[in-house]
């Protein structure tokens, strides 16, 4: 494997990663989601053999891995409440695609994003007049929309917010929820969109309700054990939003949660065939 650093419109640093160097395949954007890196992609729990990604380069795709800003190999904020949720959106979203686009001579890219992994890009496009050519399918991994939030969900959400804006981080590691601690603002935007029920950016720009605008085919998936973060009817409504013609919604087994649909040995047999 092989790293990037690529530059944002905004300045930031973020680390870019190649599984291997290869040419004439069709392209693959693996976006990870809260609480960990492109890491993720690579190994799963519970047993040996690769992730998600070694599957996907079997399968003939040329895999490319990205750390979203403050995760991973990626800068670091460079103080506490600097970035939101939405600087992933409109600068890490577009270079990274950019990036992948000039290496591949514009090979198909599809974006595969676990959780808000899937959010950023889904909304960078939902928000092009005219979306990238290269982009032609988004795979959603345990994506949630913003309705119908249980009360447990709710609270889980709104203590987030807190802790975050109280700390100036999330303390992930230290809470035992994944590797990567989280920048205030990214988590605590992401949490207050649920909340809210709205997917508002900070000129009001409304995202959620500017998916039926993105045509491009979509795949869903939810995980039948995952009854909090993002169960299958709150996946369903990301997936029914989006005006593509072509779009399909898969539930995985009962035992895949969260994050089970991405680092659970079962998920190699039960999901990602």
């Amino acid at each position: 494997m092989t790293a990037r650093r690529i530059v944002t419109a905004d300045g930031v640093h973020l680390a870019l990663h190649r599984l291997r160097e290869s040419t004439g395949r069709p392209a693959v954007l693996c976006v990870h989601g809260a609480f960990c890196s492109h890491t993720a992609w690579l190994r799963v729990r519970g047993g040996g053999g690769g992730g998600l990604a070694d599957l996907l380069d079997a399968r003939g795709y040329d895999v490319w891995l990205a750390d979203l800003r403050h995760h991973g190999a990626s800068e670091r904020e460079p103080k506490p409440r600097t970035w939101r949720f939405e600087d992933c959106i409109l600068g890490d979203a577009p270079a990274l695609v950019a990036h992948v686009a000039a290496e591949t001579n514009g090979a198909p890219l599809a974006w595969i994003g676990h959780s808000f992994g899937s959010v950023i890009g889904l909304c960078w496009l939902a928000r092009q007049e005219t979306p990238p050519p290269e982009v032609r399918a988004v795979v959603a991994l345990g994506t949630p929309g913003p309705g119908g939030m249980s009360l447990r969900r709710r609270v889980l959400a709104l203590g987030t917010i807190l802790l975050a804006r109280l700390l100036g981080r999330l303390p992930a590691r230290a809470m035992r929820l994944g590797p990567e601690d989280e920048a205030a603002h990214i988590i605590g935007d992401w949490m207050g969109w649920n909340v809210r029920g709205r997917w508002l950016g900070r000129d009001g720009f409304d995202y959620f309700a500017a998916l039926p605008r993105l045509r491009t085919p979509m795949l869903a998936v939810a995980g039948e054990g995952d009854h909090l973060m993002a169960p299958p009817f709150a996946c369903r409504e990301v997936l029914e939003k989006v005006g593509a013609a072509r779009k399909k919604f898969l539930v995985g087994g009962p035992h895949l949660d969260h994050a089970g649909l991405l680092i659970d040995l079962k998920a190699r047999e039960r999901c990602w065939p």
